[in-house]
Order: structure tokens, then C-alpha cells, then sequence
């Protein structure tokens, strides 16, 4: 009997069907421990790692062309190199930023976690993702360029242990005419003001910024090659322990040596250790001397550091309190501080022609970071 002619019970049709599962779940993965939290959670360590790993293909990729041919195409427009940098940081954030945040800075995230409610427990996978991507970043770019490196080192007749400039195609150093010191402190301005730029530029509650839609990621771009514009033959602008230290692990193992640790004036500890101590400190700034002045800000954070620092400016300025009275009573019953500096703010955002949704400050307000 032909198909078209074939006679079906509806019933037996029915009871033929099997349980479909959603379209979106071809593999159930909590049969392996994999619940959709834990699941989230790899993929924001994996988007950390694939976010730093870009910026270091793309950035030291332009390092070694400015250092490694001759003549130079970077050689009267250094700029190209800052800005380049840049544009790596906004790719990275337009691939990865919708699902991490795409920190790929440990300084944006120990930042962060102070000052915008991330969570503590996930800093340090995050901080071992993003040195991991960075050194898998550095072996590829040395894999593109390996005819280029051993073009330069033959012609130079030197070794890679010898070549300070071969190396730094993969990390930064201190200029010749600062010490390990100006270098720190170098990195402690530099770091505080990027930290500074991209908590301004994802603060809802700043008019200037484009924190509600994707040219925030342009923004903190122009921020990084600003920076490298301004100060970068100091040392480099590494801004990012990740970003050198990754590159600089890579840089050993493939036979630099002692050009990599300890490095050119033994150098190598400033960019990690500027960069944690002047992000945090470029974000305070910011947290505490100009959100709380904000228009639409009467309260705000959620994070002891902030509500410490909120107690610290009622002590100091104890007029800054507001006394509640209740009724009948012509005693204070209570104190309740105009806390601008803790309290989480809910706003209402304008999101078109169907109206307003409510948008949280801090972390889940920002598209998790950025």
C-alpha cells in the first residue's frame, strides 16, 4: 500500500511519541556533576581565556612588528602600536564580555570584587584563567613569528638570553634610565587611572558613559591606548599582571631565560605588583569621590569595603547623619546614615518604546563587569 493511502490511528500515533527534551539541551550534562551553574561558571573561565588569549595574538603580534623588522612599520607612529592594543581590549570584550565580563585583568578583578559585589570565590579561577590564556596567546605568537625571531637573533648574531629586545616582544620591561622603583610606581599610576576609566565608563548611574549599550567596549579601548599613548615608553604600559606574566612564563619556556626571569634589571615583579595595587586604588577613587555625586545616586554599593568607608566619613563628618524622630517622642529613637556610598539603587532604565525595566547598580547592572 502506497503511503499517501495508508490508514493511521490516531491513538496509536499518539502514544508513539516519545518525551522530547528542550531544543536548547542536547546533552544533559548534570549527569556528570555539570549543573547549570557549574556549567556558566566553566564558561566564563573559558571566555576569560579565550578574551586574554586574542588581546595577547593581536597585541604581541604588534609588538614583535614594531620591534623585530627594520625598518620598523611602527617606527614614526607609535600610536598604531597603543591603539592597536586598544582594539584587541574592545574585540575581547565584544567576544567574551556577554558571557564573563571579560575582565582579562586580574587588577579588573580583585577591583571588582572590592568595589562592584563579584563574587570573591570566583577571583582566583578567573586570575588563573586569564594567565593561562596569556601564555597559550604567547606560544602562538611565537609560533606565527618564529622565522622572524630567528631572522633577528641571526642577524644580530646574539641569543635569545642575550636579546632584550626580542623579548619584549612578549612582556614589558623598565626603561633604561628608571629603576625597578619608578617602574612600580609607574604601574601604580598607569593601572589606576585605566581602573578609574572603565569603572566611569560602566557606571548606569554616569550620564557621560555608554554604559547601557556596546560602545562602552570601544571606550575602554581608547582608555588602554590612552594610557600606552601618555606613558608607555616608561615601561610599557602593562597595566595587566596577566597580560605580562602569562607572556613572560611563555617567554622562558621557549629559551630566553634569564631575559625573561628575572628579566631586564630584574623588573619582572613591577607589573604584577603595580598593576594590584593601583587598580583597586583608581577604582576606589572613583567609588568613593565621584558615583556618590552622581545624578540619580542616593545610595549605592554592596561590598565591607565600602560600607567601612561609609562609616569612616559619618565619623569624620558626623553632621553628614540623618536623625529620625518617631512620633510622640521628643528623644532620637535611632540614627540612620545618608549612606551614598553603600546601599544598592534600583533605576529605572529607559529601553525603548516598550517602556522601562528596573536596572541594579553594581555588578549585575553592567552586564556582570563591563
Amino acid at each position: 500500500m502506497s503511503y499517501e493511502h495508508q490508514q493511521l490511528d490516531p491513538g496509536a500515533v499518539e502514544d508513539s511519541l516519545a518525551p522530547t527534551r528542550p531544543i536548547c539541551q542536547h546533552v544533559d550534562w548534570s549527569k556528570i556533576g555539570l549543573t547549570p551553574t557549574r556549567l556558566q561558571f566553566i564558561g566564563e573561565l573559558v571566555s576569560e581565556f579565550i578574551g586574554i588569549y586574542l588581546l595577547i595574538l593581536v597585541g604581541d603580534s604588534c609588538s614583535c612588528m614594531a620591534l623585530l623588522f627594520s625598518p620598523s612599520p611602527y617606527l614614526t607612529s607609535y600610536w598604531g602600536v597603543c591603539i592597536t592594543w586598544g582594539l584587541a581590549v574592545t574585540f575581547a570584550i565584544y567576544g567574551t564580555g556577554g558571557v564573563s565580563g571579560c575582565h582579562i585583568n586580574p587588577a579588573v578583578t580583585v577591583s571588582f570584587a572590592l568595589f562592584r559585589g563579584f563574587p570573591w570565590w570566583k577571583v582566583v579561577p578567573y586570575i588563573i584563567a586569564q594567565w593561562m590564556g596569556a601564555f597559550v596567546g604567547a606560544f602562538s605568537v611565537y609560533n606565527m613569528y618564529f622565522p622572524i625571531f630567528t631572522a633577528y637573533l641571526n642577524s644580530n648574531n646574539i641569543t635569545k638570553q642575550d636579546s632584550v629586545t626580542s623579548s619584549e616582544s612578549f612582556f614589558t620591561s623598565v626603561n633604561e634610565h628608571l629603576t625597578n622603583y619608578d617602574g612600580f610606581i609607574g604601574q601604580i599610576y598607569q593601572t589606576g587611572i585605566l581602573l578609574y576609566g572603565i569603572f566611569a565608563v560602566t557606571d548606569p548611574f554616569n550620564p557621560n558613559s555608554f554604559s547601557h549599550n556596546g560602545l562602552k567596549a570601544l571606550l575602554i579601548g581608547y582608555v588602554v591606548a590612552m594610557v600606552g599613548g601618555g606613558f608607555g615608553f616608561l615601561e610599557g604600559f602593562a597595566i595587566n599582571p596577566a597580560r605580562d606574566f602569562g607572556p613572560r612564563v611563555a617567554a622562558y619556556a621557549l629559551g630566553w631565560g634569564k631575559a625573561a626571569f628575572p628579566g631586564f634589571h630584574n623588573y619582572w615583579w613591577g607589573p604584577i605588583c603595580g598593576p594590584l595595587i593601583g587598580g583597586p586604588l583608581g577604582a576606589f577613587i572613583y567609588e568613593a569621590f565621584n558615583r556618590p555625586f552622581m545624578p540619580g545616586v542616593q545610595v549605592h554599593g554592596d561590598t565591607p569595603l565600602m560600607s567601612a568607608w561609609s562609616r569612616l566619613v559619618i565619623k569624620l563628618f558626623p553632621k553628614m547623619a540623618l536623625y529620625h524622630f518617631q512620633k510622640g517622642e521628643s528623644e532620637k529613637s535611632s540614627i540612620f546614615i545618608e549612606d551614598r556610598f553603600h546601599q544598592d539603587m534600583h533605576v529605572n532604565m529607559d529601553v525603548g518604546p516598550g517602556g522601562t525595566t528596573q536596572q541594579e547598580s553594581g555588578i549585575e547592572g553592567l552586564d556582570r563587569t563591563l
